[in-house]
């Protein structure tokens, strides 16, 4: 779940993401025509499994929503039928579904719960009880997922300690110190974690 400023930036980004998506796909289709028989496997599975993901924005609908993003050089409109038409909501709770990956910018980031979600990439600044609620999108036990990663592109964690020290009991106050932790000491425990 990729978390954005706004509708127009969820829109970009999406745009953004689907333009170098099928650079990517087009530079391992390259390679594959050169590859050797020992790598052709593993590239001809990351190309498939590529050419299946699917992608959506979701965002709440506003009334004159179509000509104020197309002045903010965005074209809502396609987002804005799968929206309405597809019930991405539970498509996007379907573990076996191929949406893998959402641009929202307020809908879906407090109780809305997708237990296989495992990744939330943050752009847009939160504080207290929203900061909470979204970084609490990936911490949900599932089948095969051994744990949740936030990416913070905006400096977000900073009011974390905030945050936590607001919404902790009484009891647990005391143990918010150690709940962000050293990036490099993260890397290396995800690295071993069996799935």
């Amino acid at each position: 779940m990729m978390v954005c400023a706004d509708k127009a930036t969820a829109v970009k980004m999406y745009d953004k993401v689907q333009i170098y998506w099928q650079e990517k796909l087009a530079d391992l289709r390259r390679k594959l025509q050169t590859t050797t028989d020992d790598e052709r496997l593993a590239l001809e599975n990351q190309i498939a499994e590529m050419e299946t993901i699917d992608m959506a924005v979701i965002v709440s609908q506003s009334a004159n929503e179509i000509e104020d993003l197309r002045k903010k050089g965005v074209d809502i409109e396609p987002h804005r039928c799968r929206i309405v038409n597809e019930g991405l909501d539970e498509t996007f709770k379907d573990p076996k579904s191929n949406l893998r990956l959402v641009f929202v910018c307020a809908i879906w980031i407090t109780s809305f719960d997708v237990p296989t979600c495992s990744t939330i990439y943050l752009d847009k600044p939160m504080r207290n009880h929203t900061l909470m609620q979204t970084i609490a999108r990936v911490n949900r036990v599932a089948l095969g997922k051994a744990a949740g990663l936030i990416v913070d592109y905006v400096g977000v964690f900073r009011d974390l300690q905030k945050a936590l020290s607001i919404y902790a009991t009484p009891s647990d106050s005391s143990n918010t110190d150690g709940i962000v932790k050293d990036k490099q000491k993260l890397v290396a425990e995800f690295i071993t974690i069996k799935v």
